[in-house]
């Protein structure tokens, strides 16, 4: 049974190992309040430090997945009062940073809109699976802003510089198809399909030999941002965890005797 951990504006349940994160604004498209990313980011140190979810699944309730920042018109009528620089130092970079060094695997799964930070919500995950609806771009520039929440990282990682820069400048709406053959996304499946396809991937690391997959983010983080020095190090550290775990000798007990493995994790 799934429980409800969080407050209506941000749905989060767990069944098993599998917690699901949901934005909860479907009126405005998921836009995500300055109170909202607050709650996301909390909720996001508390699957990193206090919790026993394995995997956690990042999505927008209703047909969008999250259209940026809600732009309420207090806010913009404030001008100085509202120290935007500080919001983002406070809130989207540790929340993004969280999300980007913890070992447990994120999975976005996205319908209609991911624009703005949420782009960059996405693209701060592990995995990421679309329906045939999904949108993305890096609106910043169309309403005069430059990128946060990562665009700045995340846009020329997958992307290389100049093409980057392209879509980030023109504010460029990028649609499903046009996103997987970019790399940005793992998946593009029929909206009816989403649910289930992210669910069973979910079961699947969830399930599966989950220190090894812990491990591998980890030596994935080191490899991309510290090098090849640091992601050798990391692996050979890693691989000494493993070697002495139960799932290594049941990995290689089930290859023997071949039968499917019997994981725990452990």
């Amino acid at each position: 049974m799934a429980e409800n951990l969080t407050a209506e504006k941000l749905l989060v349940t767990q069944e098993g190992y599998i917690k699901t994160i949901a934005i909860n604004q479907p009126n405005k498209k998921n836009a995500i309040s300055s109170e909202m990313s607050a709650q996301l980011r909390d909720e996001i140190f508390r699957s990193r430090d206090d919790d026993n979810c394995r995997v956690i699944i990042l999505t927008g309730i209703g047909d969008n997945f999250c259209a940026g920042a809600d732009l309420d018109p207090s806010t913009l009528q404030s001008g100085d009062s509202f120290d935007v620089t500080t919001f983002l130092k406070e809130t989207y970079n540790p929340m993004i940073t969280a999300m980007r060094d913890m070992d447990k695997p994120i999975i976005a799964k996205v319908r209609g809109v991911a624009v703005g930070a949420g782009f960059n919500f996405v693209l701060a995950c592990d995995m990421i699976y679309a329906s045939e609806t999904a949108r993305f771009s890096q609106i910043f520039t169309q309403i005069g802003l430059s990128s946060d929440a990562g665009g700045a990282y995340f846009m020329p990682e997958r992307l290389g510089y100049h093409k980057a820069f392209e879509l980030m400048a023109t504010h460029a709406i990028i649609g499903a198809a046009e996103a997987q053959s970019l790399g940005l996304v793992n998946q593009v499946v029929a909206d009816n399909t989403l649910d289930q396809v992210v669910q069973d991937m979910a079961e699947r690391l969830a399930n599966g030999p989950y220190l090894a997959i812990k491990h591998t983010k980890a030596n994935l983080r080191a490899g991309t941002t510290q090098g090849l020095e640091e992601g050798l190090a990391e692996e050979a550290r890693n691989q000494g965890k493993n070697f002495k775990s139960k799932d290594f000798m049941e990995g290689v007990s089930a290859f023997l005797q071949k039968r499917t493995p019997d994981f725990k994790g452990e």
